[in-house]
């Protein structure tokens, strides 16, 4: 072992022991008493942003409780705080920010415009203490930092605003500024995710990762991205063992001289590690996982909603001892919650740095806006779920829908479901698209990518499904619809009463995934990373052409 990963292995473990250990045990006390925590977590947002002109404006204060502060506070869309924010950017007045942010979180918004969140010095620091509590987690659980870190984020610069600050993905922030001794232990440079060619991207990640046989974690924000890289490392495999063994890289030329930099210190000659890559390319399938990566230990990523049938895919090519755990409800504008607990899964708010609310989704979805406190809700039940933070989002509709899963000392866990308003509604049916994802896990198969839009003018459902062997259509579209009938018994009522046309499953060609993928990312303004296919839509609103796509395989 190198005395560089000898000594970044040393200070990860110390790390882990004295800062994670301090992190984990502060939200296990805060655990106890929700409401308690939750008290102090809206005092501290509100004494932070009460000086701002939006503090003004709504006249907040510090002494506010709950229920002066839900009386006194509109519930907000990010539309609402659009101009506040343009005008700090704009001006670099405190307008929704209580601190000069960082950076700004950018994200595809509602309006097709994009959102940008502020991402302040207080708030990136809540942001660390949570990551080092959830290392800390899998570093007790399965000494998850043993070997190498096979970490994907995004750019913290993909834009620079009028005043020079960045714009992109808020992980790119924490990626790029950690200690020097933790950079050691990851496979990719920072500088790499600023690559905007993202094929030459994957493959350069397939390059660097290949060289690294000591993977032990493996984190990425979406499964999809694994499977990503896994598919450029298989197709290229032959030709990257040459390189290991070469110590070379010749796509380096094709990139900047800033990544080529930081891509050529993590490659060196590695003749014993090129032989097992020369191994596996001589087999007669695609190389799995834990095949290239015999000793990894955990993957985190997320593993509910749009993910799972990705996470899926991932988990069957892990060693048989690695774990999987969800990467919690992380979203531009908060870090929501972190899996403590990994045997059972269960996430736990926040607690002592947002301040949450929660609407239950019958009442919401009817009109009412009435909420309950992280203390309030109910085992099983599902919410909207409002927040307010110290970056200036006060009570603001994050328009997700989210599960009571358990409890966690005296506190409720949360899990992400699906986007809010992530429903079709022919004729009444009301169907949601956790419950599509649920019929397709009963297949038996799982597609490489698909798609449920429901025809309003024909009152029908079409599933796309790309498939890697040919099913039997027919028995597939009969299967997923008794499915739908189980999970939805107002889809089931509508069927029987012949409102709803029998679903119809509809064959699409290989490469259909990608190809939309392609479009979410350079038409939608999605982050390649980060980009979600949502399952279930309308064919109206779906504005993709699939048609090109339709046929056998």
């Amino acid at each position: 072992m190198a005395i560089r990963d000898w000594l970044a292995n040393a200070g990860f473990g110390i790390a882990m022991e004295t800062l994670g250990r301090a992190a984990h045990a502060r939200l296990m006390r805060l655990a106890r008493d929700p409401g308690a925590a939750q008290g102090h977590a809206l005092a501290a947002v509100l004494s932070a942003c009460e000086t701002t002109e939006q503090g003004a404006t709504l006249k907040i204060r510090a002494g506010m409780d709950a229920s002066e502060y839900r009386a006194r506070v509109p519930i907000h869309a990010y539309e609402d705080l659009r101009d506040g924010i343009e005008r700090q950017i704009a001006t670099g007045a405190h307008i929704i920010a209580p601190q000069t942010p960082l950076m700004y979180a950018r994200t595809s918004g509602t309006t097709g415009k994009p959102k940008y969140i502020p991402v302040t010095p207080h708030v990136r620091g809540q942001a660390i203490a949570a990551q080092r509590a959830m290392s800390f987690v899998q570093h007790r659980a399965v000494r998850a930092f043993r070997g190498k870190i096979l970490g994907f984020g995004g750019s913290m610069r993909e834009e620079s605003l009028p005043d020079g600050t960045p714009a992109g993905a808020a992980s790119g922030l924490i990626y790029a500024t950690m200690p020097r001794f933790m950079r050691a232990k990851y496979v990719l440079p920072a500088a790499l995710f600023a690559l905007d060619d993202y094929e030459l991207k994957y493959r350069l990640a397939a390059r660097l990762a290949a060289q690294a046989g000591d993977v032990s974690l493996i984190a990425s924000a979406n499964p999809s991205t694994i499977l990503r890289t896994m598919h450029a490392l298989n197709a290229n495999l032959a030709a990257i063992a040459e390189e290991v063994r070469e110590g070379v890289c010749p796509l380096l030329k094709k990139v900047p001289d800033e990544i080529a930099g930081e891509c050529a210190d993590r490659i060196w000659p590695d003749p014993d590690r090129a032989a097992a890559l020369i191994f596996l390319a001589r087999r007669k399938h695609e190389v799995a996982i834990g095949e290239v990566w015999p000793h990894l230990r955990s993957v985190t990523t997320w593993l509910g909603g749009g993910c799972a049938h990705a996470a899926t895919a991932v988990r069957a090519q892990l060693p048989a001892d690695a774990i999987m755990v969800d990467g919690g409800y992380v979203a531009s504008e908060v870090r929501g919650t972190i899996v403590l607990d990994i045997e059972r899964g269960l996430a736990l708010p926040m607690l002592g740095d947002v301040f949450f609310e929660f609407a239950p989704v019958d009442a919401w979805e009817a009109g009412a806006r009435e909420t309950l406190l992280l203390h309030e809700i109910e085992q099983g039940r599902e919410y909207y779920v409002i927040i307010s933070t110290a970056s200036g989002l006060l009570r603001y509709d994050m328009n997700d829908v989210v599960r009571v899963t358990g409890q966690i000392a005296a506190t409720p866990a949360i899990a992400f479901v699906r986007k809010g308003r992530g429903v079709t509604s022919i004729c009444g049916e009301k169907l949601a698209e956790d419950q599509v994802h649920a019929a397709i896990a009963t297949l038996g198969f799982t597609p490489r990518f698909f798609v449920v839009l429901a025809h309003t003018e024909e009152a029908a459902y079409r599933a796309y499904l790309e498939c890697d062997e040919l099913p039997n259509w027919e028995s597939t579209a009969e299967k997923l619809d008794r499915a739908l009938c189980q999970f939805n018994i107002e889809y089931k009522a509508k069927r029987d009463s012949g409102r709803l046309a029998a679903l119809e499953v509809v064959p699409i060609r290989p490469g259909t995934g990608e190809a939309y993928h392609r479009h979410c990312v350079t038409v939608k303004g999605q982050r390649e990373a980060q980009a979600k296919v949502l399952a279930l839509q309308t064919a109206e609103t779906f504005d993709f052409d699939l048609k090109p796509f339709v046929g056998p395989l």
